[in-house]
């Protein structure tokens, strides 16, 4: 029988990609699953560009991953119900590999993300962070490229 103990929802906090979440919550509900909303902090200059730092860059990188996790503290408080296990993680670096790291690590049986639903020449330039979840994934990812209802899923229909 399927069952899912942890559930990872990404989000960039965008509009779009934070359509996730209900869904994500509905999961964790039906399968009495602990939920972790994450997000990823890029940081502000790629650590291989420079061999140095400076502590401004730093600071900023910190302070930006501060504002992540209160932003993410506030959407579990807002939008997930108290009988749900959920804890607001920030990551840092590249997205995919931050985040196929991270379930890794954590043995997560699923990871729900938002395509952007990006095509032709923007896709190929920017490449799809969802695609490359999928294909790297240790766990199987579900992706939602249109707004969902949840209904059906916090019911078992």
């Amino acid at each position: 029988m399927l069952n899912f103990n942890l559930i990872l929802v990404t989000t960039d906090l965008s509009d779009y990609s934070l359509r996730a979440l209900p869904y994500a919550v509905g999961l964790a509900e039906r399968f009495d699953a602990d939920l972790r909303v994450i997000s990823v902090n890029e940081p502000a200059l790629p650590v291989s560009d420079v061999a140095w730092v400076s502590p401004m860059i730093a600071a900023t990188d910190d302070e930006r991953a501060t504002e992540i996790k209160q932003t993410l503290d506030k959407l579990i408080a807002d939008q997930v119900p108290r009988g749900v296990r959920a804890e607001a993680k920030v990551l840092f670096g590249n997205p995919v590999d931050a985040i196929v790291e991270y379930a890794r690590e954590t043995n997560a049986d699923l990871i729900v993300s938002c395509t952007h639903g990006r095509g032709g020449l923007s896709h190929v330039l920017m490449g799809s962070t969802a695609e490359a979840l999928v294909r790297h994934s240790p766990c199987p990812v579900l992706t939602l490229k249109q707004p969902m209802t949840v209904a059906a899923v916090r019911k078992g229909a």
